[in-house]
């Protein structure tokens, strides 16, 4: 990949990942590849990779493709929400906990939220101003609704254990050290 295309991206959107939704990267990328006769690697550790990458149909490459343009939608919507609640020390446990629940919800949605959920993408397909992505706005909401109790269950108990953890460190921390005088 050409590092200048690489750095004005990150420059425009501040996220390499939305390439991937950039129609005219895309094909220029299956230009480049149909002109090597093949598909562009990153060197011979990934043959084998790249070999079973041809048995793939295509619809579940699309599939992976739209899975990428939602969490690049809605993990910054979570990270976040999850900030607004002042978790400290247990935030990226609980970030972690909450992103493999989501990735299992958007694996199995309700008709609801893949109605929401394609209204997401279309909106985004928009390249609207922030201000006027109106189903984004509506990303916290839709997340609280996804997660289920057992889900929030999970995101307390993890909190906690974080938390505790973190004192407990800080305990150890100051039971080694000499007392000061």
């Amino acid at each position: 990949m050409n590092d200048e295309i690489l750095a004005q991206q990150l420059e425009k959107t501040g996220n390499l990942l939305d390439l991937l939704n950039d129609d005219a990267w895309v094909r220029e990328t299956e230009a480049i590849e149909a002109e090597c006769g093949g598909q562009v690697e990153a060197g011979q550790g990934l043959k084998s990779y790249v070999e079973q990458l041809a048995t793939v149909p295509p619809a579940a490459f699309r599939q992976q493709r739209r899975q990428v343009q939602l969490l690049s939608i809605l993990l910054p919507e979570l990270k976040a929400w999850l900030q607004s609640w002042e978790l400290g020390l247990s935030f990226e446990a609980v970030y972690s906990e909450a992103q493999r629940r989501l990735f299992g919800h958007l694996q199995q949605p309700t008709p609801e939220q893949v109605t929401w959920l394609e209204a997401l993408l279309a909106e985004d397909a928009q390249k609207l101003a922030p201000e006027q992505k109106t189903v984004r706005s509506q990303a916290i909401a839709m997340l609280a609704k996804m997660f289920t109790e057992d889900d929030w269950q999970a995101l307390a108990r993890t909190a906690a254990e974080e938390t505790a953890k973190g004192v407990l460190q800080v305990r150890q921390r100051e039971a080694i050290q000499p007392a000061v005088a």
